[in-house]
């Protein structure tokens, strides 16, 4: 059983809420606690660890929710990509937190000048970075190593197994990086459904830009960036909330966002998960 804290679903109001950042904002400070955290993160190899947790979007368990899902029985396509991920990246914030509970998910706007001229934010190509102790140690952003038995993947024949590290394409062209203008007519959409299947297809096109397994979705959250990528996709959500409500379908209201124990009422509010987003602001070169 996880020992992991479902943060502000207890009912509890004195639970902080804690603020997800642009992850080029961060202070050096805060940027060496969040890779402390995340490489305690990924010694872990129980249930409590982030190999484990990554294996529940492709291999070996298949739970992500992209373009249709299985529901009572029937296929369904029933526009939950930005639900089921919401509840995901808080079930996973939620155990790497355990390590710090200082820390927090953060965002990577690629939409932004710095990424427009830079790429993918140097916290997650660093090939080493200095500990909150002072030692040098090896960058856990730039890369996990994964190891999956070949029996959990159905794409792989049964000789065949995962054991190695994550693996990202040489930096694509940077003019393929959406430009604000995408994102700005994203919170002009008001059907539920077409904003959901928008959203995604930009998501798609990251996933397919940084390339290597981050272009697989049998192995795209084993890499460190799917979380910064997903994180700035929920941010963008929760900006639309803020403009267009949650007018979602009432009949998938109460669906199970399988396997975390959330259902769609319950991540519909980011306040009453435990988190918020910082305003935008200028980025800083780290």
């Amino acid at each position: 059983m996880s020992l992991t804290k479902l943060y502000k679903m207890n009912g509890d109001s004195n639970e902080l809420v804690v603020t997800r950042t642009n992850i080029s904002n961060l202070s050096n400070d805060k940027l060496s606690r969040l890779r402390a955290a995340m490489e305690k993160f990924m010694a872990v190899r129980d249930e409590r660890g982030y190999g484990h947790i990554a294996g529940f979007h492709g291999t070996p368990d298949w739970y992500c929710w992209h373009y249709e899902k299985s529901f009572r029985n029937l296929i369904l396509r029933a526009r939950l990509f930005v639900a089921w991920h919401r509840a995901y990246l808080k079930w996973f914030e939620d155990h790497l937190r355990d390590h710090d509970p200082s820390v927090a998910l953060c965002w990577w706007d690629w939409t932004s000048p710095l990424s427009h001229s830079e790429g993918k934010p140097k916290a997650y190509t660093d090939p080493t970075y200095t500990d909150p102790t002072g030692s040098t140690k090896p960058n856990p952003l730039l890369k996990f190593h994964m190891k999956v038995p070949a029996q959990g993947n159905p794409e792989l024949p049964p000789s065949a197994a995962l054991d190695r590290d994550t693996r990202r394409n040489p930096p694509g062209p940077l003019w393929r990086l959406p430009n604000p203008s995408k994102v700005q007519a994203l919170y002009e959409i008001e059907d539920w459904g077409e904003f959901n299947d928008q959203l995604e297809d930009v998501h798609d096109g990251i996933h397919g830009w940084v390339g290597g397994d981050m272009g697989d979705p049998t192995t795209a959250a084993y890499d460190p960036i799917f979380w910064a990528h997903h994180c700035n996709i929920d941010r963008i959500w929760s900006i639309w909330q803020l403009q267009q409500g949650n007018p979602i379908p009432s009949n998938l209201l109460d669906v199970s966002l399988s396997p975390t124990p959330y259902t769609v009422r319950q991540i519909l509010s980011i306040h009453d998960l435990g988190y918020e987003y910082a305003t935008a602001s200028s980025e800083v070169r780290l």
